[in-house]
């Protein structure tokens, strides 16, 4: 049954929206790759070394993610899942989506997880915990010789910058990624899915919220944006076929993020009408 209501009306469908996020893999990547011994702790992830061979793509293309935003389907109190009605059928966006897509462990969470860890790694090498910003720890990290704390800060700037990202350049990184980072075994096995689907669906609420219905100029996605800049591709075969190619060679045990990527073109992204017009009307959705 088609929904009720959507969040936008279709007369706000033309309108284009600029989606901010600080999700940078690709450079977080580049610079991360500097660092031999750190670059090994990363390969060696159960979750993080796919994002060291996936495709390397410069530049989020999030047009898609607006037009899923613009048919959001209002969320109640909450819901552990997000829909969006595209041509009148419904696509779901839940923690099964996230996880194909990522590969990112979607466990539960461990018991008292929001105390793991300690500050006394982010106190020894800032003042102040508002001063630790992308840049900051990205300079930070870049003028460390090799010890132990520089595998800190390199898993600092990768939890700040991609896992967690804020939808503002220079937002203090999240406090929880402050503390956690002391402990980097338990960084290796907390359920980084299940917190970034999490953080999704509070910026998913956060927007319709801020929007009220109405496109603007810009909005900030805070998070892991990803699977989500995704998923329409992913749903749409008609979108699929005229945006995506897959990537040869990959593994068997790849995320889908792996095993796709953008074609090729000199532009950084793509216009909405370009969308639209790959879409039509098509009804098909996988």
């Amino acid at each position: 049954m088609p929904p009720n209501e959507l969040c936008f009306k279709n007369t706000e469908y033309t309108k284009t929206c600029k989606i901010q996020s600080r999700c940078y893999v690709s450079n977080t990547v580049k610079i991360i790759k500097k660092f031999e011994p750190e670059l090994k702790w990363f390969k060696d992830h159960p979750q993080f070394y796919h994002f060291f061979h996936m495709p390397d793509e410069p530049y989020l293309k999030l047009l898609g993610v607006w037009m899923l935003l613009l048919r959001t389907i209002p969320l109640e109190e909450g819901d552990e899942s997000a829909w969006f009605a595209v041509n009148g059928v419904p696509i779901r966006y839940s923690i099964r989506e996230h996880a194909l897509i990522s590969g990112l462990d979607c466990r539960e969470y461990p018991s008292k997880y929001e105390k793991l860890g300690s500050f006394a790694f982010v106190d020894r090498h800032f003042n102040s915990h508002k001063e630790i910003t992308m840049k900051a720890v990205e300079a930070k990290l870049l003028s460390m010789r090799a010890c132990g704390d520089r595998l800190r800060m390199a898993v600092l700037y990768f939890l700040g910058t991609v896992i967690r990202g804020k939808g503002k350049y220079n937002a203090p990184f999240d406090s929880f990624v402050l503390r956690v980072v002391n402990d980097v075994e338990v960084c290796k096995t907390f359920p980084w899915g299940r917190l970034t689907f999490d953080d999704a669906i509070r910026s998913i609420n956060h927007v319709m919220k801020h929007l009220k219905g109405k496109a603007r100029d810009n909005v900030n996605f805070a998070g892991f944006i990803l699977p989500l800049q995704m998923l329409v591709f992913e749903c749409i075969p008609a979108l699929n076929a005229r945006f995506r190619e897959q990537v040869d060679g990959c593994r068997s045990n790849c995320p889908r993020m792996c095993k796709w990527r953008f074609q090729s073109n000199s532009m950084k992204g793509f216009p909405l009408e370009d969308l639209y017009d790959a879409l039509g009307k098509t009804k098909v959705c996988v």
